[in-house]
């Protein structure tokens, strides 16, 4: 299997399996498969098998003669497939004497070796490799002896091609050698002719391959082009269970299989195994099986690959979730373990959040103000009709009994959450009655209500505000999941002050042992303050004034040391320690603060805490109190010397700045201001106003914003793309307080803080207070407060996504089945039709073929038809006059394919607009021949077929990832998406949630929003996990089915309570016990799982009857509801209240409850929850009226009806990736395709759309339509500019063979020219966006020109060298070239100074070249340090113009060829060699003279004389100087050249270097085909 994939993956290795000899062919051939991922099939589909010749004598060269296979062809001689690769069995012969010779050598020590004939050998492919070969869509015949024969190729031909024997004298290898390339003569060699390979190198390391890959390389070839042989060894089988696998290879069978639940069976061998050796002892608390789990764990600990385990869910932590009886997702979060933890506290701060005016969750706050919830009265449901409206949204925030029966309901779900460990769908659906308006409808999901006229039409049978049950659609629970949102961020804000609380603790007992009395009392106010903060930033502020108060290190880890274990325990002690901190340079001073900063701070005369009351105050309750003398003379008093009293004032203005700036209630001041009027502004960067135009999908409406509130932020994802283009370097971000307010701001802190003294050293010590306002505000507070709020927003910007991505995910997993309506149902129950029969079509060009595809009603794959003809045609491209025999023959058998099978719908893969054709003609051509000549064959349900449209990603994802390869491992892609897309017609959120449950996560490469690439996978897939999980707890999982069908199991990973480990294991169970279950309480024991786990689950597991399922056996048809089983007493006392008590048995009543619901009537349902309420002790009236529903209609779909796509939806499923660019006022290229007397048709180059131009968009001129014909001929390109995307008037209802266009287009100069009016248009919607250039934006635009001048200027300026050498000459490399083209010889050349450069020179060589010029090849020389660098004299201009050592010489192709000393070496072991090197090219019998088109006719026409022959050549390179090419042609396209570059030791080829052109030419020669 590893080499399967290794072949698989590289594309540059390829399986060669040769044919079997038959009778009835007389000559014998190679096939070749092609087994590159995604390329084409060859073989009996049209490649073709060769062997290999012997060249003839005559002509230019020797020749490789090809031998085609005379079968599956009709023309003829034709070039080979792409994808082919020969073995050479001479070679193969060869090697294999000269191993064994090898190995008698090393046996007898025998210098002469020993020849004996081998038999041939066969290949044998293992099963996996056949698998693997025809998962990618490889015929290949297999034997029936199980392996291949080898064919041994003929020294001749059939054709009459001569044999070329080899001169005598040659050794075995040179005798091959020469029979294969021959001599020098011409221009054709011998050379097993290959295809093109493509490049792939995919990381698979070939010295770690097995040697089992040796058979099918032929030999290798050293770097001087000698083969080199190697001996093939015997594959060793590993056992895992005595040694340790090999990590590689596991990681590798994961590729191959997708899925590694073979490692299970390996477990179960391991415990097998050992059971008789280790016979475990049980403990009295574990049964027997898990003890066996767990042993099993940890052997395969120790042999299998960690990673490996982790992915399969195989880890003892894994086996921890999985035995821990509570919900998999709650022991998955990582939420910090309170101590204590007050609910009602909690409720009253999530209350308070939900309120807020920035709460991310704002959608919850809407709900929660709306009020539409279900009330149950008398028995029925009833809901709000309207929204609560602005005044009754402030009547019921006002009223006390309203807000405490909210916080009541918000603490019962954070104690059903965090005690009773049950997820937000088991709340939502089991414990209404405690929710209250938590449960509140979102406004989408709202059911429809009986009006007043229907209900007075219905004789009192409906009132009117009553809910229309059979509208009752999947609901969303945004207020729950916010509420538990909220309950994670509460916990570990609590957690955050537990830390604290234990820190200041900490430093409050080191403060008490050093007796400083002020830090005391500081951080007692600090740790008295904790339990008042109920937000980070509030934390944040009290954290930044105990860094000031924080005792040095030394005295915190004496405290820590001496408190006692119940004060502090082990754990806690540790991570005290390891959170230690030094004080910071504000907070500790950095050891900067003397006695004089102490007295200077002093005749500031007002702390920072006197300053903290009086903002507290808002009045001047403190004054400070003046020095007698001014701070001038003060600090002339302190500092002796007068350079260092500025910064001595500085320091000290720095240090009551800093105390000041920790003051929370300062830092809280300016919060509140400065969120409430700070605005954000941005302007583009160069590159930005480049690339970021009117049409930029991401960054188009924030390119340039002026002075933009921060509210207006809120709620919108506008600041993700501000932060991802600043990141990008488009655009550079501004953000702060207006100059008004931060001047009001800085105003009123100076009235609290400034003296009111007149005198000169009261003013003076103002001055001081002044710079310490300033310094705080603007160089601590505002720049905090500026990076903390751009989290704040960041925050905001990524819910905003996520939100968006739940959205998206929701219209996907809440759409119902498609379910068509039956002709002539007499039950309404029968209506839709439940067991509905989907086929599929996905399309494709020929190869892949177009590929119909048949499930059943259980969505398993029952038949498939391709159809290679149905390869459809460009959108305008006319159709054929006359069908073509081979498509009426697809169309006939794609009739007998549809009654076969007869399907209530087709769903018809929306891929490309080629393919519409194949809908509307082909497609409906077959289903009209069903119906006139077949229409008994029609589905008797509906008595047609319906074709519709189907958007392809989903199915496209799921055939690529691992869950179809393991599933339909021998179905090609095309299969694999088919039955994907008729299975997302049959359960969408079966197949979303199988997508969103595997190991790769493949959902999340669904598109959802433009942004959504700025998020995590693990935030994505957070948001679209919460949409599934809500949606598939409400349809529900039927566990049979899912048993039995790997598909539909996906979906019980988001049942709640349970995870992907639990739900494995929960089938695992089931299976081992023979497949299926018949009640729910099975479930529970069968698969050991908890109490809490199973009263989360059981409700959305259904037990369904089904008769391939459990057959006769009894089952309970409660089971098959979503009635939870702790409601099943309700469910007895409804049958007892309607049936009577002691008619019949208990299991009958229930039994008959079901047949005839219509009893129910009976029942006064109020009356009877009341009793149940009383006799039960829980509330259970909402509950109950969902129980009387379940029975009248158990499991209802509530999924939204399946609707058709609409005309603009089939537009952006056919357009693909390229909708996303389509926008209005875009330039876009295009190609005319036809003139019509109003409009022309063009196609977009970009994205194949059609588009269309009316006449008068053409030009600016009033042209006529023969000036329009004139103007634009078909196949004529331009640029065109969208003014409309589906335009009103040329579209229809459906896309079909007349829908002429979908893009209008304009070419009107005056339009095309015209983007002042997008950016207007942006304007127009936001307010505070401005098309016009900034001041900043035009002189950075006037100073990147200025530089660019500078830099070409500096770039042009030669400067003259002090290089004292007679080759060296301080010339223009420009006027060297035009002085030395027309005279002297190969290898003259010279040394010329670099423009604008001091560290490097030039050096051009001059050959010779057509008609007697001569061209120069120039090689940068770089050079090292100065003289006067080495030296340490620095660097003068003199200097900088002498020559620095070493000279590094760098090749053609850029990269060193040597280092040298000076000049003179340069010239002798460098120059010298190199032009011998280049001579002996152009002295080589192989090199032509000539520009490179006509050496490739050259080429062309010696293949062409002789079409199987492989000719090359050699010759100079014209478009790289100095530099030469190879020249050949393996095929009928164009030749191939690739570049050789002469090196003073040889010659650079493919990244090899080798001695001579022979040797080079040699290697090329085996290993020609490879890239």
């Amino acid at each position: 299997a590893r080499a399967a994939l290794t072949r698989m993956a590289d594309a540059s290795r390829f399986v060669d399996v040769a044919a079997e000899e038959t009778s009835s062919e007389e000559e014998e051939g190679l096939r070749s498969t092609d087994n590159d991922v995604g390329g084409e099939k060859t073989g009996s589909e049209g490649g073709k098998g060769n062997v290999l010749a012997d060249p003839p004598k005559e002509g230019v060269g020797e020749d490789v003669v090809v031998k085609e296979e005379k079968k599956g062809s009709e023309d003829g001689n034709r070039a080979l497939e792409k994808g082919t690769k020969f073995v050479d069995d001479l070679d193969e012969e060869e090697e294999e004497e000269e191993e064994d010779d090898s190995d008698e050598e090393e046996e007898d020590g025998d210098d002469e070796p020993k020849k004996r004939k081998r038999d041939e050998e066969e290949l044998e492919l293992d099963e996996d490799d056949y698998a693997l070969l025809a998962e990618q869509g490889v015929v290949v015949q297999r034997q029936k002896s199980g392996k291949l024969k080898r064919i041994r190729k003929k020294t001749g031909d059939d054709d009459g091609n001569e044999q070329h024997n080899a001169p005598e004298g040659l050794t075995a290898e040179e005798a091959l050698k020469h029979k294969l390339f021959g001599g020098y003569e011409g221009i054709e060699d011998d050379i097993a002719e290959e295809p093109q390979e493509e490049d792939a190198d995919v990381g698979i390391d070939v010295d770690e391959e097995e040697d089992e890959m040796a058979d099918f390389i032929v030999d290798e070839v050293d770097e001087d082009g000698e083969p080199v042989r190697r001996k093939k060894t015997k594959k060793k089988k590993v056992v895992s269970t005595t040694g340790v696998v090999s990590n590689h290879a596991l990681r590798e069978a994961q590729e191959i299989f997708g899925d590694v639940t073979g490692l299970l069976e390996e477990y179960e061998q391991m415990k097998e195994a050992r059971a008789a050796e280790e016979a475990p002892v049980q403990e009295e608390n574990e049964p027997g099986e898990d003890r066996e789990q767990s042993k099993a764990i940890e052997i395969a600990a120790k042999h299998f690959d960690p990673e490996i385990l982790k992915e399969s869910y195989l880890t003892r932590k894994d086996e921890t979730i999985r035995r821990v009886d509570a919900p998999e997702r709650m022991q998955m979060q990582e939420i910090p373990q309170l101590q204590y933890v007050d609910y009602d506290q909690e409720a009253r701060w999530i209350l308070t959040n939900f309120f807020s005016s920035n709460a991310p969750q704002r959608l919850a706050k809407t709900i929660l103000e709306q009020g539409r919830k279900e009330e149950v009265r008398n028995g029925r449901l009833f809901m709000r009709a309207e929204p609560r409206t602005p005044k009754m949204i402030q009547e019921w925030r006002d009223s006390e009994q309203e807000q405490i029966a909210l916080l009541a309901a918000i603490r019962d779900v954070l104690y059903f959450l965090r005690e009773d460990n049950l997820e937000v769908p088991t709340i939502a659906m089991y414990r209404k009655d405690y929710c209250g308006e938590l449960l509140n409808y979102r406004a989408e999901d709202v059911p429809s209500l009986v009006s007043h006229d229907e209900a007075a039409r219905s004789d009192g049978n409906l009132v009117a505000g009553q809910v229309k049950l059979e509208s009752r659609l999947l609901r969303r629970w945004d207020i729950l999941w916010a509420v538990e949102t909220w309950d994670v961020k509460w916990r570990f804000l609590q957690h955050r002050c537990e830390t604290l609380v234990k820190t200041y603790n900490v430093a409050l007992s080191a403060a008490r042992n050093l007796g400083d009395e002020m830090k005391i009392q500081g951080i007692q106010v600090c740790l008295d303050r904790i339990a008042e903060s109920s937000t980070s930033e509030q934390l944040n502020d009290l954290d930044a004034k105990f860094q000031l108060l924080q005792p040095h290190q030394d005295a915190m880890t004496e405290a820590i040391e001496a408190m006692s274990l119940d004060e502090l325990d082990t754990s806690q002690r540790s991570r005290l320690l390891s959170r230690l901190r030094k004080p910071s340079s504000g907070m500790g001073r950095l050891g900067r603060k003397k006695s004089y900063h102490e007295k200077l701070m002093e005749g500031i005369g007002m702390s920072a805490e006197e300053l903290s009351d009086n903002i507290m105050s808002n009045y001047k309750k403190y004054a400070p109190v003046d020095p007698r003398s001014p701070a001038s003379e003060m600090l002339v008093e302190l500092v002796e010397e007068q350079s260092n009293r500025d910064m001595v004032m500085r320091e000290v203005i720095r240090l009551a700045a800093e105390d000041i700036a920790a003051e929370p209630e300062l830092r809280k001041l300016v919060r509140d201001m400065y969120r409430s009027s700070a605005s954000i502004s941005t302007i583009p960067t160069i590159d930005g106003a480049r690339v970021v135009d009117p049409f930029h999908p991401k960054f188009a409406h924030i390119k340039r914003l002026r002075s933009k509130p921060l509210a207006l932020f809120y709620g919108t994802s506008d600041f993700l793309a501000i932060n991802a283009a600043e990141e990008d370097g488009l655009i550079k971000l501004s953000m702060g307080m207006p100059e008004a307010q931060k001047s009001q701001l800085s105003s009123q802190l100076q009235d609290l803080f400034l003296s009111e003294g007149v005198n000169a050293a009261a003013q003076s010590w103002n001055d001081v207070r002044r710079g310490i306002i300033y310094v705080a505000l603007n160089e601590i507070i505002l720049p905090f407060l500026e990076q903390e709020l751009r989290v704040h927003l960041l925050s905001e910007a990524r819910e905003c996504v996520k939100h968006s991505c739940r959205e998206s995910i929701w219209e996907r997993v809440s759409s119902a089945p498609y379910r068509p309506k039956a002709v002539n149902a007499s039950d309404p129950d029968e209506e839709t039709i439940s067991e509905v029969r989907v086929m599929s079509c996905v399309c494709g060009p020929g190869q892949p073929p177009t590929t119909f595809v048949m499930l059943d009603a259980a969505g398993q794959l029952v038949d498939i038809l391709m159809c290679g003809t149905f390869v459809g045609r460009p959108p305008l491209k006319r159709p054929e006059p006359s069908t073509p025999t081979k498509v009426r023959d697809d169309i006939e058998r794609l009739a007998k394919f549809i009654a076969k099978h007869s399907p209530h719908i087709l769903a018809f893969s929306a891929s490309s607009f080629n393919y519409a054709s194949i809908k509307d003609e082909l497609i409906q051509e077959a289903i009209n021949q069903v119906v006139d000549d077949m229409p008994g064959s029609l589905p008797v349900e509906t008595g047609m077929i319906e074709v519709v449209w189907c958007e392809p990603s989903v199915a496209k994802l799921w055939a690529l990832s691992a869950l179809s390869t393991r599933e339909l491992r021998e179905q090609p892609q095309n299969v694999r998406e088919g039955v994907a897309l008729a299975r997302y017609m049959k359960d969408p959120a079966a197949v979303v949630a199988a997508l969103a449950g595997s190991h790769g996560k493949e959902v999340l490469s669904l598109s959802q929003h433009p942004l959504q690439d700025y998020l995590s996978k693990e935030e994505r897939m957070g948001a679209m996990s919460e949409s599934i999980i809500t949606a598939v707890n409400q349809i529900g999982v039927d566990v049979n089915l899912a048993v039995l069908n790997e598909w539909l199991s996906w979906s019980l990973q988001f049942v709640s309570g349970l995870g992907p480990r639990k739900a494995k294991a929960t089938l695992n169970a089931i299976i081992k016990s023979g497949g299926a279950v018949q009640a729910r309480r099975e479930i529970m024991d069968l698969s050991n799982m908890g109490k809490v786990v199973f009263s989360n689950c059981a409700g959305s597991l259904r037990i369904v009857e089904h008769a391939n399922v459990i057959g006769e056996n009894d089952f309970e048809p409660i089971d098959g509801t979503r009635i939870h089983p702790e409601d099943y007493e309700l469910v007895r006392e409804l049958a007892k209240s309607a049936l009577g008590q002691g008619i019949l048995e208990e299991e009958l009543m229930i039994d008959k409850l079901f047949n005839d619901p219509a009893v129910l009537h009976k029942v006064d349902a109020d009356i009877l929850a009341a009793e149940m309420e009383n006799q039960m002790q829980v509330k259970k009236h909402a509950n109950f009226m969902d129980v009387i529903l379940e029975i009248q209609h158990p499991y209802r779909d509530m999924r939204r009806q399946w609707q058709k796509p609409t005309t603009a939806q089939i537009f952006n499923y056919l357009a693909g990736e390229s909708a996303s660019f389509l926008r209005r006022g875009r330039l876009v290229q295009a190609t005319v395709k036809f003139v019509y007397r109003d409009f022309v048709v063009v196609i977009l180059d970009e994205s194949g759309i059609p588009g269309f131009i009316d006449h008068f968009d053409v030009s600016d001129q009033n042209l006529g339509y023969n000036e329009v014909r004139d103007l634009l001929q078909p196949g004529a390109s331009l640029t065109a500019r969208i003014v409309d995307i589906l335009p009103q008037g040329k579209s229809l209802d459906d896309i079909g063979p007349s829908r002429l266009a979908f893009v209008q287009l304009c070419t009107r100069g005056s339009v095309l020219q015209n983007n002042a009016a997008y950016e207007q248009e942006l304007e127009a919607r936001d307010l505070f966006y401005s098309s016009a250039k900034t001041e900043q934006e035009v002189a950075a635009e006037r100073a990147q020109r200025q530089r660019a001048a500078e830099i070409a200027k500096q770039k042009d300026k030669t400067f003259s060298r002090l290089v004292n050498h007679n080759m060296f000459q301080n010339r223009d490399v420009k006027e060297v070239d035009l002085e030395f083209q027309g005279h002297g010889s190969q290898g003259d050349f010279l040394f010329t100074p670099v423009s604008g450069k001091f560290d490097r020179i030039l050096l051009t060589l001059f050959f010779p070249s057509r008609h007697g010029k001569r061209r120069g090849s120039h090689h940068l020389i770089r050079e090292g340090e100065k003289e006067s660098v080495r030296t340490g004299k620095g660097q003068s201009m003199a200097s900088k113009l002498q020559l620095g050592k070493p000279l590094t010489v760098i090749g053609i192709d850029g990269t060193p060829i040597g280092t040298y000393e000076d000049l003179d070496e340069i010239c002798g072991r460098c120059i010298d060699p190199l032009v011998r090197n280049m001579l002996a090219i152009t002295g080589h019998p192989k090199f032509r003279e000539g520009y490179e088109e006509g050496l490739e006719k050259v080429v062309k026409s010696a293949r062409e004389a002789k079409p199987n022959v492989v000719p090359y050549l050699l010759a100079v390179s014209y478009r790289h100087p100095g530099a030469y090419y190879l020249c050949y042609l393996v095929s009928r396209n164009r030749p191939r050249r690739e570049y050789i570059f002469p090196l003073p030791d040889g010659y650079k080829f493919r990244d090899r270097i080798f001695n001579n052109v022979d040797h080079m030419l040699n290697w090329w020669k085996s290993n020609c085909f490879k890239k």
